[in-house]
């Protein structure tokens, strides 16, 4: 599908705490529902624009630069961070920002974020698409839980390599040439690699520089949330859940205990995919979209 790049435009609402988080607005029209996509922890909502300029053909397609990333970091503040919840307050304010009820869709900490606001703002929440949700099972949460309480999780793999990304570059291209093919963007097509950098950077003297500080990624993978369960009991709306086959935020017993919880819920293993699997299929998941909130039905 040969879809032109829109570009969208910037909005921001106002967190609780009254900061401006920033909010990408595809073009809108009222005769389109409404969809929000949440991004993967370190990256920025126009990373996904190869996803979301397809979607925006049936969509008014909103995305965020969550707290602390892309054009949000004016909002991050480490000496308050005590955990996702943040993100789940501002993203419960964006929807009360809106006027109807709106589809919530996201990759990562956007897919748990998701899960939360609509577990306790049902009445704003048409249905949930999760690409790779962080939803540990309850042996995976117990450990994180005590990672936590020994206050060793900044020691966490993610968390460690975070701390260490490489902060400044001399030029978008020199970070481009850096991360083609190396890592977990090996596996990206280069219209997305071009998406990230292109907006992951912002000037800082004749260089550029991470607009999400390597410690605020990494502070956030060190509070990764450990116990979803009692927001995913709360949900009463449809929900497509997309796990990796390799490496998933989404083990095979976590699914097995959301299944048993959600009867109607859709769980797919998506083959020959890892946790970036919105950048390695992508029509998977724009399908997957548009069967779930344009039709409603579901593959069972």
């Amino acid at each position: 599908m040969d879809i032109k790049h829109n570009t969208p435009e910037r909005d921001e609402f106002r967190a609780t705490d009254g900061a401006d988080i920033a909010l990408w607005r595809w073009p809108q029209s009222k005769a389109r529902p409404t969809l929000h996509w949440a991004h993967a922890t370190g990256f920025h909502g126009r990373l996904y624009h190869p996803l979301l300029d397809e979607l925006a053909t049936d969509f008014n397609v909103l995305a965020w630069d969550m707290r602390g990333h892309g054009a949000s970091v004016g909002a991050a503040n480490l000496s308050t961070f005590r955990g996702w919840e943040i993100y789940y307050r501002d993203l419960i304010a964006l929807l009360e920002c809106l006027d109807e009820p709106v589809w919530l869709a996201g990759h990562s900490i956007g897919a748990t974020t998701s899960i939360m606001a609509a577990a306790r703002r049902p009445d704003k929440v048409l249905g949930l698409i999760l690409a790779e949700p962080v939803i540990m099972d309850p042996m995976q949460g117990l450990k994180l839980w005590l990672t936590k309480l020994l206050r060793q999780s900044q020691r966490l793999s993610l968390a460690a390599g975070a701390a260490r990304r490489r902060r400044v570059f001399q030029s978008h291209a020199a970070a481009l040439e850096n991360y083609r093919g190396r890592g977990g963007f090996k596996t990206w097509p280069e219209a997305w690699l071009n998406a990230y950098v292109q907006h992951a950077f912002v000037p800082q003297g004749d260089q550029v520089q991470l607009a999400c500080a390597p410690e605020w990624e990494s502070t956030t993978f060190a509070h990764t949330e450990h116990n979803p369960w009692p927001g995913i009991r709360q949900l009463r709306c449809p929900v497509i859940a997309l796990a990796a086959e390799r490496g998933s935020t989404f083990s095979p017993k976590a699914q097995k205990r959301l299944k048993a919880l959600l009867p109607s819920a859709d769980i797919r293993i998506l083959e020959g995919t890892t946790h970036f699997l919105p950048m390695e299929q992508k029509d998977t998941v724009r399908d997957a979209i548009l069967q779930l909130a344009l039709t409603g039905c579901r593959e069972n």
